[in-house]
């Protein structure tokens, strides 16, 4: 169907309602490859975070950066820099860290996910080059007062939650608010507990709209989370530290917004909708690093960040019938990110040796700036002969960055034990660029058979430098990475063939990629200790994504989601394919539905398997190899009552208490427990 006849009407089908595309269409027309958690499948997961939702989809990896309360994505081996998240088609922004946008939401919250693999840059701008991750929250309902409740725990982490929403529609108004609270102790691994991996998580909603009438539609969102994490290693001897934490006792992000949409204005004027928004990050970090290099020296580093931006958002779609042929979304999107950064850092080293005097530095620094984004794109659908449709668009994104820097610091001698006092700030220099970046997209879908879809696309993607990267040095982590203003946007192309199938009880998704980026922004080493943000890599990545399942009559109903992947990662002159991601990973199994004296039952065992992963460090020329796992879990869940409202879902995880890491932070949980249970009214 063509996506002129779904903008004029609402067509509800077996099959999956996506907006990967920008506009609402069902996934056999999507032009890309895109994975979808439903609304069941989260209410149904134990999952702590969006990251561990997502840690089965074919193409995504989780990376937890030694914590279990802030997990990042990684898209086709993209890290989170390379990676949009957005809540509701709006983007979370990140300035001022080593890890790329964190994902502040919980998953009570959450209506469905829509996973968009590969480069999105044309529909969502910068840092889309492995992809997109649109988070689609919960909003009205059909009767005027209805209601959800939800209690969890885990025993992997002494971990509860607790969630609940109240919602709605009456005379035309929309309405939900909704809470929720997670907390966890420290993670309990097959090896022992990991000291500093404790968490608590606090979200609140509320969505209010009303319906003009059936064509107009205007609302409100505001939505607060509040996350308190730390980070921890395992074994920190053997990690080379005396003594390590990252501790994160504030990182709240607090978001208002207001939309308008209207719908059939003209014969050709299909719709438009504007949105604006106002989005506050507030963090405060402390980062330990102590350690002792040599028996006559040791190094003590504490450094103290609190960091707050402040990002303001526009964008205007418009939505074009042209003809009976070609479907036109035409748009502009406005960004501003407001960064205001101050670090205070402290070094105390201490010689035993009496030629070298011991001392204590306290160097403090404030970096205040912004980053602003304007960008108009548009996308055209047309309808070709023999049941070809062609998709293809363009974006013209321009960015303007500025950092002022103060900077202070005292010092004292001999004395590595007292405080040498809070430094005065001077005003030292103020850094300006500005960038334009047009990219690309050209792909065809073939619907010349009953329930199946082909697709061919070529996609561009970039990525423009954050202010941390071009103007603001940090020693977050022990070394001293110096900024580059003269850094260039990253790029990338994209080459996909896939298919997928959904007769009915078979579900197939199948797709094969490749992507060469470059000028990737790269900490490389100038002196020791000492690096420079550089545009000194790339990487060439290609690979095969598998989705595939079959439901007997019997309900019994076998899958695989997998991935196959190769990639190697090139930096200044040298190119390996240790690159830290597994050639293979995936999740197979079996599930099985059925019915019993009125309640829906339900059960799922299944393996989760990743191959060897090396990481091959260009600095000190070594490989690290981190060896394959393969764990068990066993899910099981039933639903009951009146319209199946109350359900109650247990899991044993990780059956055989096996010791894995899925990256080079810290193991996973052991053998441990879950249980949920949901109620609507």
């Amino acid at each position: 169907m063509s996506l002129s006849a779904q903008a004029q009407e609402t067509l509800r089908t077996e099959e999956v309602r996506v907006t990967a595309s920008r506009v609402e269409q069902e996934l056999l027309d999507v032009p890309m490859s895109v994975s979808v958690m439903t609304k069941e499948q989260i209410e149904r997961s134990s999952a702590k975070t969006v990251g561990d939702l997502l840690k089965n989809v074919p193409g995504v990896r989780v990376m937890n950066d030694g914590s279990q309360g802030m997990k990042r994505i990684q898209i086709r081996g993209e890290d989170a820099f390379r990676t949009v998240v957005m809540i509701d088609g709006q983007r979370i922004t990140e300035h001022k860290s080593m890890s790329g946008a964190p994902i502040l939401i919980d998953p009570s919250m959450i209506e469905r996910i829509e996973v968009i693999k590969g480069p999105a840059s044309v529909l969502y701008g910068s840092d889309a080059i492995g992809g997109a991750i649109n988070i689609i929250t919960k909003k009205g309902g059909e009767r005027p007062v209805q209601g959800e409740v939800s209690a969890g725990m885990t025993s992997g982490n002494s971990g509860t939650s607790v969630s609940g929403s109240i919602f709605g529609a009456f005379n035309g108004w929309e309405y939900r608010v909704s809470a929720s609270h997670e907390k966890a102790d420290n993670l309990h691994t097959p090896l022992g507990e990991v000291e500093n991996t404790d968490f608590s998580a606090k979200n609140a909603s509320l969505y209010l709209a009303y319906n003009f009438n059936e064509d107009v539609k205007a609302g409100l969102t505001l939505d607060h989370y509040d996350l308190d994490f730390n980070t921890g290693l395992q074994n920190m001897t053997a990690a080379g530290y005396d003594d390590f934490l990252v501790a994160v006792p504030e990182w709240k992000r607090t978001k208002v917004g207001a939309f308008v949409e209207a719908k059939n204005l003209s014969d050709n004027l299909v719709r438009v909708r504007a949105d604006a928004f106002y989005q506050k990050s507030d963090k405060w970090m402390h980062n330990r690093v102590w350690v002792s290099p040599m028996p006559v020296y040791s190094m003590k580093m504490d450094n103290y960040a609190d960091n707050q931006l402040d990002q303001y958002g526009v964008a205007i779609q418009t939505d074009w019938q042209l003809g009976d042929l070609h479907y036109l979304i035409a748009g502009y999107e406005f960004n501003y990110d407001d960064l205001e950064a101050m670090t205070n850092t402290h070094t105390r080293s201490d010689w035993a040796l009496p030629n070298r005097n011991d001392s204590y530095t306290r160097k403090l620094s404030r970096n205040t700036g912004y980053q602003q984004m304007h960008a108009v794109y548009a996308a055209m659908e047309s309808i070709l002969p023999a049941d070809f449709t062609l998709n293809y668009g363009a974006r013209y994104t321009w960015v303007e960055s500025e950092v002022k820097t103060w900077e202070g610091q005292t010092s004292q001698t001999t004395d590595s034990t007292t405080d040498p006092g809070k430094p005065g700030l001077s005003y030292k220099d103020k850094k300006s660029s500005n960038d334009g970046r047009a990219v690309f997209n050209l792909g065809t879908v073939w619907r010349g058979i009953e329930h199946t879809a082909l697709r061919a696309t070529w996609a561009q993607g970039f990525r423009a430098p954050n202010l941390m990267e071009r103007y603001i040095p940090t020693s977050m982590g022990g070394g001293n990475v110096v900024a580059n203003p003269d850094l260039e946007p990253e790029r990338s192309n994209n080459y996909e063939l896939g298919a997928r199938f959904t007769p009915g009880r078979a579900v197939l998704d199948v797709a094969v990629f490749y992507s060469d980026a470059k000028n990737y922004i790269e900490t490389f080493e100038v002196r020791p200790d000492e690096y420079m943000n550089k545009n000194v890599a790339g990487a060439k990545t290609h690979g095969i994504e598998v989705e595939a399942s079959y439901r007997f009559e019997n309900g019994f109903e076998p899958y695989v989601n997998g991935t196959w992947m190769r990639r190697k990662f090139e930096q200044d002159g040298t190119s390996t394919y240790d690159s830290g991601t597994p050639e293979l990973y995936g999740r197979y199994g079996v599930r099985w539905y059925g019915d019993v004296q009125g309640a829906s039952l339900r059960t799922d065992f299944y393996a989760v398997s990743q191959s060897e992963t090396a990481l091959y460090d260009f600095d000190d020329k070594v490989t690290t190899r981190y060896a394959g796992s393969t764990y068990f879990n066993l899910e099981a869940g039933v639903a009951f009552g009146p319209q199946n409202a109350y359900s109650f879902d247990v899991g044993l995880y990780n059956i055989t208490d096996k010791a894995y890491k899925l990256s080079d932070s810290i193991y996973e949980p052991g053998r441990y427990f879950a249980a949920k249970f949901n109620a609507k009214f």
